[in-house]
């Protein structure tokens, strides 16, 4: 497995990169707090395939020897920053890669993803091109540094979901129309924080085409 080195430590990273001649926009997928990158990743990389997209997976946890997140670790100022962190060396990486565009680039996150995703995209430095955030939100500390540039970002979340609830997508949105940022928001009835099959089919339709027009 191809690997990269972050604060010293060595971090895996799973590549699905097209076969055909690049440079090719690349989509950074972001696991929640299991751990668990394949799900997601084996869903969606049969439709980026077939659009000529590569696909990266960062293992983050790598870097703090994590094997499944807690609300402590998020909050005590130390593993957050350092998995974000992770994600821009990731990045950096994945922009020096020959088949990669380095200016075509999005994230996808999951739960605890998709916070590091939008928390990340609130520095400008980061170039990210566009954020599909799942079952996540925007803490306060880096929601107060959120601008108009922020890229455009399409919101799914389960009415029902008791792990991080809907009303931390009802604040995204609200930030975003305040700061006139493209994005849409899907709000699944009756779902809760693990959509079920047909709402996943739903996501992976509205994310291909949300991705065809921003990336």
């Amino acid at each position: 497995m191809p690997s990269f080195l972050s604060g010293e430590k060595t971090i895996r990273i799973d590549e699905h990169v097209p076969t055909t001649p690049g440079p090719h926009p690349a989509i950074l997928l972001l696991h929640g707090s299991n751990g668990n990158a394949a799900f997601w990743s084996e869903r969606i990389s049969p439709y980026l395939a077939g659009r000529k997209i590569a696909l990266y997976v960062i293992h983050y946890f790598d870097r703090t020897n994590t094997i499944h997140a807690t609300y402590d670790d998020i909050v005590d100022g130390y593993h957050f920053p350092e998995w974000l962190s992770v994600i821009a060396d990731g990045l950096a990486y994945i922009r020096s890669r020959p088949a990669v565009d380095p200016d075509r680039i999005a994230l996808i996150g999951f739960s605890l993803g998709a916070f590091l995703a939008l928390s990340l995209a609130t520095n400008p430095e980061s170039r990210i091109r566009a954020i599909v955030e799942l079952s996540g939100g925007l803490p306060d500390p880096y929601a107060a540094r959120a601008t108009p540039a922020f890229p455009p970002t399409l919101i799914f979340h389960g009415s029902e979901d008791t792990y991080v609830t809907v009303s931390d997508a009802h604040k995204l949105d609200a930030l975003l129309t305040r700061l006139e940022v493209p994005h849409e928001t899907h709000i699944f009835k009756k779902e809760a924080h693990h959509f079920g099959s047909l709402a996943q089919l739903q996501i992976l339709l509205s994310t291909t085409t949300f991705l065809a027009k921003h990336l």
